[in-house]
């Protein structure tokens, strides 16, 4: 493999995690948001 390929190889990890984690930890928050201000009224 050449240093194209390692960089396109990385490249591609960054952006799955970033795809898949970063709306999954907004989405996670405002879930915990929902239900705590549920469970305290």
């Amino acid at each position: 493999m050449t240093v194209l390929g390692l960089s396109r190889f990385q490249f591609a990890m960054t952006t799955i995690f970033h795809f898949f984690f970063v709306p999954m930890t907004i989405g996670l928050s405002l879930a915990v948001a929902v239900m705590e201000t549920m469970f305290v009224v």
